[in-house]
C-alpha cells in the first residue's frame, strides 16, 4: 500500500454467524445453468458506506451485536449463503451448494484512521484505498474422506470511522447469488436490523425463493458452459492481483435525469422515420454515452479529427457485454425473488470506426437496444448457448476491445438502510480487477439518473473524463 494510505484498518474481532441452531435443515442445492457460468469468478466484492457520527464504544457494545443477532436472524431465510460449495475432485459429480447446521459467515470488526469523507469521494483515488475495507474469504477445506472439497460463499466486514462514518464490505462467490439476489439479502439483513431485530415483516412480505428445481435441467448445454469457462480457467493468487490494481485510479460519474432526458430526446430526432424502434431506457442512453466516451479517449488522433468519417487504421470490431436478468423472461417465469443466478449475457459489436465517429453515441444506443429486443425475442436459453460460445470469445478477443457492465440502477443500492439512513455511497470494488465498468441507481433521487465507476490507470482516466465531459455537454445546451 503506498504510503499516502499509510493510516491502518485494524481488525478488532472476528465473529462466525450462523442462523440460530436447529432453525434450517441440511439441505442441497443443485447448481443450475445459470450458476455453473460463474464457478471461476473472482469473488464479488461490494461497499456500502453510511454516515455514523458514534464512538468506538457504542460501535462494539451496541452496534456490533445488533448487526451480528440481525445477520444471524437474516441467515435463517438466506441459508445458502451460509452454506459451502461443494466440489466433488474423484468423481465426475457436478459440483454443489450444501448447508448443514452450524455452518456460518465470517464477520470481521475493523476500525480505521482513514479520513471518512476522503475515502468515498468521486474524484480519483488509487483503487487500493478501499481494498483494506473488504473481507478476505475463508480459505477453503481440505479434501475430504471422499475427495471432496468445500469452499465458503460469503464474508462480511463492518470497518469504523470513529465518529464519522462506518462501512460494510462483503466478498462473496457469484456461483451463490447473483446482484439480485445479494441486493435482496443485504436489503433484508438492514431491514431487520433498523428495525432492531424484532421486525421480520420486510423478509416475510417477500421470501427468497431457492428452489433450483424451477430451472430445467439442459445437459448438454451446461457440458457446453462447463467446457467453455474451463478454457477461461485461472489463478487468482495474491501475486496477480496486485499487479492488475498496480497504477490505477478509480472514479464516480453521474448523468443526471434532465441530461437522460435529452439523451433520449436526440435519439428520437436522430432515428427520425426510422422503423426502429426508438431506444427509452437510462440504462440504453448511459451505456452508449460510456462506450463511446471511452472508445473516443483511447483514438488520441480523434481529437484532431474534424471528420465524422475518421477511421483509425484496421477497422477493428469492439465488443460491449451487458448481462440481463431473465427472471421474468424464462418460461414459466421465475419469482422476482429466486435467490440464485438468473443473469444471460449479450455482446453488442460496433465497428471501432463508428463508435468514435460524429454518430457514434446514436449507433451505439441503436445497436444495445436491439441486441436487448434481440435476447428477449429469442429467450434466454439461446441466448446463454450463444454467450457461452468458446469460438465466439475467441473472435471477439482478436478483433478489438471488450468492455462489461457490472451491477444495474435496477438493483437499488441506495436504499440500503440497517437504520443509519441511505448510504453515502455504496460500490462493486472488484471492477478494480475485471475492467469492468459499473452503473448503480444515483444518490440524489430528487434529480435521478445514473451513476457509474470505473478503474483505470491516471492518464486513461483523465482521457475518459475529458472525453466524457466533452459528450456530455452535447446534452446541455
Amino acid at each position: 500500500m503506498s504510503q499516502q494510505h499509510a493510516s491502518p484498518v485494524v481488525t478488532v474481532d472476528e465473529l462466525r454467524i450462523s442462523p440460530p441452531r436447529g432453525s434450517v435443515p441440511a439441505t442441497s442445492l443443485r447448481l443450475t445453468l445459470f450458476d455453473i457460468s460463474w464457478i471461476i469468478c473472482h469473488p464479488i466484492q461490494r461497499v456500502f458506506f453510511y454516515d455514523f457520527p458514534h464512538s468506538s464504544s457504542h460501535f462494539r457494545q451496541t452496534t456490533i451485536p445488533s448487526l451480528a443477532d440481525s445477520l444471524s436472524l437474516a441467515l435463517i431465510h438466506f441459508y445458502p449463503l451460509a452454506a459451502r460449495l461443494v466440489t466433488p475432485t474423484l468423481s465426475d459429480e457436478r459440483a454443489r451448494i450444501f448447508y448443514s447446521d452450524g455452518d456460518s459467515v465470517s464477520l470481521t470488526v475493523a476500525e480505521t484512521g482513514l479520513q471518512f469523507d476522503r475515502v468515498i469521494s468521486d474524484l480519483p483515488s488509487d483503487v487500493e484505498l478501499l481494498h483494506p475495507l473488504l473481507p478476505k474469504l475463508p480459505p477453503n477445506d481440505r479434501p475430504n474422506s471422499e475427495g471432496e472439497t468445500s469452499s465458503p460463499l460469503l464474508a462480511v466486514k463492518v470497518t469504523l470511522f470513529p465518529n464519522s462514518g462506518i462501512c460494510i464490505g462483503f466478498e462473496f462467490r457469484h456461483v451463490a447469488a447473483d446482484g439480485l439476489a445479494f441486493n435482496h439479502f443485504v436489503k433484508s439483513w438492514a431491514s431487520i436490523c433498523k428495525s432492531g431485530g424484532g421486525d421480520l415483516s420486510w423478509v416475510e412480505k417477500s421470501p427468497p425463493c431457492h428452489d433450483r428445481e424451477l430451472i430445467e435441467e439442459h445437459t448438454e448445454l451446461e457440458n457446453s458452459i462447463l467446457k467453455t469457462i474451463g478454457n477461461y480457467a485461472s489463478h487468482w493468487d495474491e501475486g496477480s492481483r496486485q499487479r492488475m490494481l498496480a497504477g490505477k485510479v478509480r472514479a464516480t460519474f453521474r448523468i443526471d435525469g434532465e441530461h437522460i432526458k435529452r439523451m433520449k430526446a436526440s435519439l428520437a430526432n436522430h432515428n427520425g422515420s426510422s422503423k426502429q424502434s426508438t431506444p427509452t431506457s437510462a440504462f440504453t442512453v448511459a451505456s452508449a454515452l460510456l462506450w463511446t466516451s471511452l472508445t473516443k479517449s483511447r483514438e488520441p488522433e480523434f481529437v484532431a479529427a474534424s471528420s465524422d468519417e475518421f477511421n483509425s487504421g484496421e477497422d477493428h470490431i469492439d465488443c460491449y457485454v451487458i448481462l440481463v436478468d431473465c427472471r421474468g423472461r424464462l418460461k414459466p417465469k421465475l419469482p422476482a425473488t429466486y435467490s440464485g443466478n438468473c443473469l444471460s449475457g449479450i455482446q453488442v459489436l460496433v465497428k471501432r470506426s463508428d463508435l468514435i465517429g460524429g454518430n457514434g453515441f446514436a449507433i451505439a444506443a441503436r445497436v444495445i437496444a436491439s441486441k436487448i429486443r434481440e435476447m428477449e425475442a429469442e429467450g434466454p436459453l439461446r441466448s446463454a448457448e450463444k454467450f457461452f460460445s468458446f469460438s465466439g470469445w475467441q473472435e471477439i478477443m482478436k478483433q478489438g476491445n471488450i468492455l462489461s457492465v457490472a451491477g444495474s440502477p435496477k438493483l437499488g443500492v441506495y436504499e440500503t438502510d440497517f437504520g443509519w439512513g441511505n448510504p453515502r455511497k455504496s460500490e462493486p470494488v472488484h471492477v478494480d480487477f475485471s475492467g469492468s465498468v459499473y452503473f448503480s441507481d444515483a444518490r440524489d433521487k430528487e434529480k435521478g439518473g445514473i451513476e457509474f465507476g470505473l478503474a483505470l490507470s491516471k492518464g486513461e482516466l483523465d482521457a475518459f473524463a475529458a472525453a466524457f465531459e466533452q459528450q456530455l455537454r452535447r446534452f446541455s445546451e
